[in-house]
């Protein structure tokens, strides 16, 4: 097994990982309505994949706390997301599809924190700066989404499935190489940390974090789900929307890249403000035009709706207690980034037939009142 820097090893999986986040985040529901699956049941796909991802990250991630057993999580699961995608060229049907993308979701859901994780650790043992390390898997995904949208203009739709493969096996290839210097241990305590998840709940300030950032997130499940199929349902073409999608994360890349210049002097509740108001504009003007430059503008605001709002709930977790990094990290990613996300998701699936393009509507009017949330909340 080879052995490479801990540096370019993250990097390396965040490249891999992104790369096949990008083609499945804004194609898979491409591929199902492909596939003869309908508008209302990808919605529910989506939703319920949303929820294994939360149960996934809530039932695994206390699991581990050793750095070797972070790993082998990261490889077992790596492996079984390409094994998923590889059988959908065998598998076929209603059944057959539904099981395997909620599998998908529910193997794929902990690599995200799982390679925060990782990164977190390494900034504390060689002082990596993550934020570099990270853009890297946003100049991924914009590789990802910007292939598969050429790919799909060439070659059609079963290009998705195989790139997704292609990529999930790199990405596999990636996680069986050994880090130099290992993993440390860190100063987790496996013992404890199930059961202060439940009392981390419990706090107000907790449970309003989650909510506000949480909200924030979530309203994104309808752009997830069905930014791509509703462009492409008023005449957007593969390619543009791929370039709307790759606009989104490349003004995220440069955020990241700046985050220290831009936001050193600003408040955690000041970046989220930003973010919140940022998705109510966001969603509001997707939701009534199809012109493709005002469209590009707007997906500017992923900087902002995503990257600061994430940003954000980084440096709020960062500010815990050490042993209490981790129940944090599990709960933002599980909750806030799994299960708001899901509910959001579910509820643009059950309007989305009907509404069209006014599903990102409501989305943009569900985040004003966590205005009112965000005012309440007590970052320290």
């Amino acid at each position: 097994m080879f052995t490479v820097a801990a540096k370019s090893w993250l990097t390396l999986y965040f490249v891999a990982f992104y790369f096949v986040w990008g083609v499945f985040l804004p194609f898979w529901g491409v591929w199902l309505s492909g596939q003869g699956i309908s508008a209302e049941d990808i919605g529910l796909l989506f939703s319920v994949g949303l929820v294994l991802r939360f149960v996934s990250s809530m039932g695994l991630l206390p699991l581990v706390s050793s750095g070797s057993s972070i790993l082998r999580l990261l490889r077992v699961l790596s492996f079984l997301t390409l094994l998923a995608f590889a059988v959908l060229f065998y598998l076929q049907g209603y059944l057959w599809l539904s099981v395997i993308t909620l599998t998908i979701n529910f193997v794929i859901g902990p690599l995200v924190p799982l390679g925060d994780i990782i990164g977190t650790r390494l900034v504390n043992q060689i002082q990596l700066d993550y934020g570099r390390v990270r853009l890297w898997g946003s100049l991924s995904f914009i590789a990802g989404s910007s292939c598969i949208g050429w790919l799909i203009v060439e070659y059609g739709q079963p290009s998705i499935l195989w790139l997704i493969v292609g990529a999930s096996a790199v990405m596999w290839t990636v996680s069986l190489l050994k880090l130099t210097p290992q993993l440390d241990d860190g100063q987790t305590q496996e013992q404890g940390v199930k059961q202060s998840l439940l009392s981390l709940l419990k706090q107000r300030n907790v449970l309003l974090f989650l909510i506000v950032v949480g909200s924030i997130q979530g309203s994104h499940g309808a752009y997830y789900a069905f930014s791509s199929i509703y462009w492409k349902g008023i005449g957007i073409s593969e390619s543009n929307i791929a370039w709307l999608w790759a606009i989104a994360v490349a003004a995220e890349v440069l955020l990241m890249r700046f985050n220290k210049k831009l936001f050193t002097n600003w408040s955690i509740k000041q970046m989220i403000l930003l973010g919140l108001c940022a998705g109510i504009a966001r969603w509001w003007v997707i939701s009534f035009t199809d012109n493709v430059y005002l469209l590009a503008v707007v997906q500017t605001f992923h900087a902002f709706t995503f990257a600061v709002t994430h940003l954000a709930a980084i440096r709020y977790i960062s500010q815990q207690k050490n042993i209490d990094m981790v129940p944090y990290q599990t709960l933002y990613s599980g909750v806030a980034l799994g299960l708001l996300m899901a509910l959001f998701t579910y509820v643009s699936g059950i309007f989305y037939e009907q509404l069209q393009g006014q599903v990102f509507l409501i989305m943009s009017l569900l985040l004003i009142p966590v205005l009112w949330c965000l005012k309440i909340w007590k970052t320290a």
